[in-house]
């Protein structure tokens, strides 16, 4: 198992995050020997569920509000989610729960046909931004 510990940031945009081996971060910081491990991409995308481990990263930097999710609203959040599906900062794309937890949507009960919906339309939206990105990683 591993952790998004951080964001890696270049110019202004996610340019990466930075990872770990979870049980390393429940060891006393004075005994680990693991350095994180920084991933480059183009493009994040953050389907890391209710955690919103990335967008989350950016909100301990000061550079996101995350207001969180909502409480149950089936009805309401299947849709809300798929609507709000994007980017929701320079290079990160949010899907599924964490798109609740980032803009405070109401979360979902036991129908899941957004987790789907929300998972395409990330891809399209990232296909859409990479056909027009020509930053270097």
């Amino acid at each position: 198992m591993s952790i998004v510990e951080d964001v890696i940031l270049h110019e202004g945009r996610v340019a990466g995050v930075v990872v770990n081996w979870t049980p390393v971060t429940k060891l006393p910081r004075e005994i680990t020997c693991l350095d994180p491990i920084g991933l480059q991409a183009k493009l994040v995308i953050d389907a890391t569920g209710h955690d919103a481990s990335v967008v989350k990263a950016l909100e301990k930097r000061g550079l996101l509000k995350v207001p969180g999710m909502g409480a149950m609203w089936v009805e309401r959040s299947e849709d809300a989610v798929v609507e709000h599906t994007g980017e929701i900062f320079p290079g990160l794309i949010v899907a599924g729960m964490a798109v609740a937890e980032a803009y405070g949507l109401p979360r979902m009960g036991p129908t899941f046909g957004a987790m789907l919906l929300s998972g395409k339309r990330a891809a399209e939206v990232a296909a859409e931004i990479l056909a027009g990105v020509k930053v270097g990683v």
